[in-house]
């Protein structure tokens, strides 16, 4: 079994500190997610481990091996980008060959393998097709068995659904996600989406201003977020000074104390605005009404540090 694992990692541009400390470890077949808003050091983060990035303190290791130093060609931490970056004057298959070509490899070989990957996301009919010929989602699986051909040691993930529609993404992301997983490959997979970086991640880690305000198993996180800033990336609502109330905590009672100030309608239930002693907001399956008093019973209240 591989493990990943990133000691410190700090990065500075001038006196702007990108990355400050950040540590982790990644198993065979682990999901670490990072999520993160637009600057906060994700794409940084990647660029290091993929050996982009060469200036920076901490080190890298691979099985208690330190790789810090070792050239990007050796290391095998490949990135997948939001771009699909192939080759337009290649056909899918050279476009999958490649990285097995630039090691001259045997023609043969390079051959079945191809064709394994080919089938392997689906496109072995779509082999002698070149990228233009090609939906956005079946770029991205070409994208997929290319960084998978060269057989990574970890494949880094930078965002690489975000211009895909809703369903084509989440269908393409569980696609990804279970060939990843059959693969044993440790796996980085960064996204400014809480829930979709959830929906995949074994290890959940919170990125912002170069710093993990949380890094843990997610259902711990969401259970027991600790800081604020943490709740408030996860939860945005329901944050009053130093306490977090959740919407699954609160219980929308007959009685007074608190007014319902808005109503949304979600299908199987109703998600309310009421002030009183905290703004709080709260999903019920009962209706009630616009400027209905009404009593609240809180069943937790988690007490969040600065």
């Amino acid at each position: 079994m591989d493990l990943i694992s990133a000691k410190n990692i700090s990065k500075s541009y001038k006196t702007k500190k990108i990355l400050d400390n950040i540590s982790f470890d990644i198993g065979s077949g682990q999901v670490l997610s990072i999520v993160g808003n637009s600057g906060s050091g994700k794409s940084t983060l990647l660029k290091i481990l993929s050996g982009i990035i060469d200036d920076f303190d901490g080190n890298i290791y691979l099985n208690d091996k330190n790789i810090t130093k070792v050239d990007m060609k050796e290391r095998k931490f490949i990135l997948m980008f939001q771009d699909d970056e192939l080759f337009p004057h290649m056909t899918i298959f050279d476009n999958i060959a490649f990285g097995l070509k630039i090691n001259r490899l045997d023609k043969g070989y390079i051959s079945k393998e191809v064709e394994k990957y080919l089938e392997l996301v689906g496109l072995y009919d779509h082999k002698n097709k070149y990228p233009s010929q090609l939906s956005g989602g079946e770029k991205q699986r070409v994208s997929l068995a290319r960084s998978l051909i060269v057989k990574p040691k970890m494949l880094l993930l930078d965002e690489p659904f975000t211009a895909l529609d809703q369903t084509l993404r989440e269908n393409l992301r569980n696609e990804t996600f279970k060939i990843i997983k059959e693969q044993n490959i440790p796996t980085l997979f960064v996204s400014h989406d809480i829930n979709e970086a959830v929906e995949v991640a074994d290890k959940l880690a919170i990125l912002s201003n170069g710093k993990f305000l949380a890094y843990d198993n997610p259902r711990k996180i969401f259970e027991n977020p600790k800081n604020i800033e943490a709740a408030k990336f996860i939860f945005k609502d329901n944050i009053i000074e130093n306490k977090l109330i959740k919407k699954s905590d609160v219980e929308i009672l007959e009685g007074e104390g608190y007014i319902i100030v808005d109503k949304v309608y979600k299908g199987d239930y109703f998600t309310y605005t009421l002030s009183g002693n905290y703004k709080l907001l709260v999903d019920s399956p009962k209706e009630f009404f616009v400027n209905d008093n009404v009593g609240v019973q809180i069943n937790s209240i988690i007490e969040l540090e600065e």
